[in-house]
């Protein structure tokens, strides 16, 4: 063990001096916010730092802990905070345990205004339950309870990502405020005022749904498919939420399909594929009021939903929302005319009607 009156240094291959001088720097913030909460803080032997995962110990009342302190991570590709969500390593870049088995008592994750304290055994109980260690996906986005990693760049890492509302929920998480002069220093240093963070960040909408394209893609207007989803009647809460991330929030026609039913709306999509590569990206999730998967191949319209979904600019035309999951509160079955068209055929009301009652085998495409 250090001292409490060490500042870490920084020690490190020049190709990562930056990710690492950031790790520092968090580090030795959190140092000072845990002094101001009244702990005494030492710092653990390089050693200890590398082998066991052990970045400082805290003693307060007697009692010391050890900590891994985890800084703030970004979106894929962009320079965005993520408050909403933690990475976990299994695996790290040699193909050796990850920090998620080291020996801390405590994982401490950075957010903007404060620090999550997470005990150790239960974010490995956590993710032993709610990650599919079988399944790996192609890129850092989709890894959301699933695995990826950086093989194609000659790595052995394996990661996931959870959202931290399921560490906020763990019997003993707790939350260390950050002291006044540290959130200054943060928001002078992050360089994006919080409004543009916030337009990168996971959002929620509540309101119903209108042609919900969520579990089989609509292929009527892009040959290779999109989700999407109308959300509408969107309350005061639920527009200014729309409008303060930039969407575009639509009022519905008289004149349209539906008759000025969705009244103030916004409409969320997602592309079936990656651009440049073009690989399959993983579908919206979607799941009941119980978070359990919903298992209907339709969503009618007027179903009580939650939906999630994080912005991006596609200039000049301006901020989008781009789906992530979905919510059903309550289910509306949807009728056979609620269809537009399938295998790309539209339904002809006064045409022939087959008397067998075998299904014809086509692809569902509507």
């Amino acid at each position: 063990m250090g001292t409490d009156t060490l500042v870490k240094e920084f020690k490190g291959r020049k190709d990562h001096a930056d990710y690492i001088k950031r790790g520092i720097k968090v580090e030795n913030d959190f140092i000072q916010t845990a002094k101001s909460h009244g702990y005494t803080v030492a710092i653990a032997s390089e050693e200890e730092n590398i082998n066991k995962h052990i970045d400082l110990y805290l003693t307060y009342k007697g009692l010391t802990v050890s900590v891994d302190v985890k800084a703030r991570r970004t979106g894929n590709k962009n320079k965005f905070f993520d408050d909403a969500w933690i990475v976990v390593e299994f695996l790290n870049t040699i193909g050796k345990k990850g920090w998620l088995y080291g020996e801390c008592d405590y994982f401490v994750f950075e957010r903007e205004h404060d620090y999550v304290w997470c005990d150790a055994k239960e974010l490995v109980k956590l993710t032993d339950k709610v990650v599919d260690k079988n399944t790996r996906v192609l890129s850092y986005r989709d890894a959301e309870y699933k695995t990826w990693g950086r093989k194609h760049q000659g790595k052995q890492d394996l990661i996931s990502r959870i959202e931290m509302s399921y560490i906020l929920k763990l019997n003993k998480t707790f939350i260390m405020k950050k002291t006044l002069d540290i959130n200054v220093r943060v928001c002078h240093n992050s360089f994006i005022n919080n409004n543009e963070r916030n337009k990168h960040m996971s959002n929620y909408l509540n309101g119903t749904a209108y042609w919900a394209h969520i579990i089989t893609p609509n292929y009527k207007f892009k040959e290779e498919g999109e989700w999407s989803i109308d959300v509408c009647n969107l309350d005061e809460k639920n527009i200014k939420i729309a409008e303060d991330d930039g969407l575009t929030v639509k009022t519905d026609d008289m004149d349209s399909k539906t008759n000025g039913e969705r009244k103030q709306f916004v409409t969320i999509k997602a592309k079936t594929t990656w651009g440049k590569s073009g690989d399959a990206k993983t579908p919206p999730k979607v799941v009941d009021a119980d978070r359990n998967l919903f298992t209907e191949a339709k969503l009618g319209n007027g179903s009580l939903v939650n939906v999630k979904y994080h912005t991006y600019e596609n200039k000049p035309y301006g901020i989008f929302g781009d789906l992530e999951a979905v919510q059903v509160l309550n289910f509306v079955p949807a009728p056979e005319q609620e269809d537009d068209t399938v295998d790309g055929f539209p339904i002809v009301k006064d045409g022939y009607k087959s008397t067998s009652n075998e299904d014809i085998d086509f692809p569902q495409v509507s």
